[in-house]
């Protein structure tokens, strides 16, 4: 901080407790406009990135209330996996998957087995994980299979293949859930994905 100059920031608070803090000068600025014209604050940039107050999560993660976080401590790992093997988000296309987790993933799993599964079944389960987390409903088979197309695949019967995977349950309007009772399986394809080790999945 340049010295003399005050760091401004906005705070919001329930009563007395701060739910979320930032910093961010666009934010800020965007707040006194909208205070001072006596208006919705409604152009706010949706990029900013808020740090709330809370207790650590997994591993040192800085806030188990963020979607990406609760994922995260789900897994069993750290959000920093999680980012880097398919950056989830808020907005769609909700995900993008990293090109060198698929090629670990396509390297150690065979094409036919007990351990395979089609390519629509990684984005599949996790958006339906994600989508737990973030309170967006259930995707579709429409939103897994343009996550797919981020690594530039597709698949050629994706409803079958849904509907052959123990871990995931397809609804009306082609929504996808994961199965409750399976949510194992979907959470170490999810930790195998991530991390690029897939000795588990084997087991």
């Amino acid at each position: 901080m340049t010295p003399g100059k005050a760091a401004l920031s906005v705070v919001l608070k329930a009563d007395e407790l701060m739910i979320a803090e930032s910093q961010d000068p666009i934010l800020w600025q965007n707040v006194l406009i909208s205070i001072n014209a006596g208006k919705s604050m409604i152009d706010a940039s949706p990029s900013v990135q808020f740090k709330t107050s809370s207790s650590p999560g997994v591993n040192g993660a800085e806030d188990p209330t963020e979607p990406t976080d609760q994922l995260a401590v789900q897994l069993g790992i750290d959000a920093i996996l999680v980012k880097g093997a398919c950056s989830p988000a808020l907005t769609t296309p909700y995900m993008h998957l990293d090109a060198h987790c698929w090629e670990a993933m396509k390297k150690a799993v065979p094409s036919r087995g007990t351990s395979a599964f089609a390519p629509i079944v990684v984005p599949a389960t996790l958006l339906g994980l994600w989508f737990q987390k973030t309170g967006l409903g259930n995707p579709t088979q429409a939103q897994a299979l343009e996550v797919l197309r981020t690594v530039n695949v597709n698949d050629k019967n994706p409803s079958r293949a849904i509907q052959n995977t123990q871990w995931l349950q397809r609804r009306s309007g082609g929504q996808i859930v994961v199965n409750p009772a399976e949510i194992s399986q979907a959470v170490k394809l999810a930790k195998c994905f991530c991390t690029k080790q897939w000795s588990e999945w084997k087991e």
